[in-house]
């Protein structure tokens, strides 16, 4: 596993922690965090659509007795006598609405990855000279590859106690296998989204360096989002009363926050890397990918 190589750096910890706050500020790094919060929750609905779908396709009735259920406990009768239909409906197997849903959410989520692909470039202070011919597929095959990652990481957690369960009757080591996953869970989550947070760093700004899966800056942007991520949940269960404040558009305001809070970390962590490289004096300076 490759790793920066931090050798010949002549900044102490402060001078750095300085050149990444003041790049971070400089290179208007808020403005494209709010950016990609909006991108990132438009493009969330037509992920649903096609995600709603596709368990259409799955033959999952469990799932869909479900959601009746959550919709019953939040919805009145009137309310539910039209969403009903609607979940009827999306339990049939709909080519058509699969189809769409797949190309809104490429599309939605692709321009959203446009948009940090800008953005990394601001952080690395150099011009985007890949043209839109090349920048478009791009785009749509790092969400690909995102999505995917995603539904990886998804499954690990999901299926990764019944896979172990089934190895431990297997092996006969119920105990040790249970424990073992227990503890190896949360780091292995940890390090998989290290790894993905240094593939976007690596892949998406037009600059030419070595591959490292873990970098400086992804390691601060994972640990930054999961500190985040812990504080604005205590937060919002304990102080901040959005529902009573806003109704019925809480939810999207903490969800719009939430975002906002997840780009920041990820563009920190840009910044982070690139005050490294800037100031590394073996590595040559950035060159474009076109």
């Amino acid at each position: 596993m490759r790793f920066m190589d931090m050798r010949g750096l002549k900044l102490g910890p402060w001078k750095l922690l300085k050149l990444t706050v003041e790049g971070f500020v400089e290179d208007e790094m808020p403005t494209y965090a709010a950016a990609l919060a909006y991108q990132g929750l438009f493009s969330l609905f037509p992920f649903l659509l096609f995600l709603i779908a596709l368990l259409g396709f799955l033959h999952l009735p469990e799932f869909f007795d479900w959601l009746r259920g959550q919709a019953a406990y939040v919805l009145p009768a009137q309310a539910l006598d039209q969403v009903n239909p609607v979940i009827d409906q999306l339990q049939q197997r709909q080519g058509g609405l699969l189809s769409i849903g797949i190309i809104i959410a490429l599309w939605s989520s692709s321009a959203a990855v446009r948009s940090l692909m800008h953005a990394l470039n601001a952080a690395y202070d150099v011009p985007e000279t890949r043209p839109v011919w090349k920048r478009f597929p791009l785009s749509v095959f790092y969400t690909l590859g995102l999505v995917v990652m995603l539904m990886l990481v998804t499954a690990l957690m999901i299926l990764g106690p019944q896979v172990m369960g089934w190895i431990a009757e297997k092996v006969g080591l119920q105990d040790f296998v249970v424990l073992l996953w227990s503890l190896l869970r949360w780091p292995l989550m940890i390090l998989l989204m290290m790894m993905a947070v240094a593939v976007i760093y690596n892949v998406a700004p037009c600059v030419k360096h070595r591959f490292r899966f873990i970098t400086p800056g992804s390691v601060l942007a994972v640990v930054a989002w999961v500190a985040a991520s812990l504080a604005f949940g205590f937060y919002v269960k304990h102080f901040g009363n959005y529902n009573a404040m806003y109704g019925s558009v809480g939810a999207i305001i903490v969800l719009l926050l939430y975002f906002y809070i997840s780009a920041a970390v990820l563009l920190l962590g840009a910044e982070l890397n690139a005050a490294i490289e800037q100031h590394l004096p073996h590595d040559p300076p950035p060159a474009d990918n076109a």
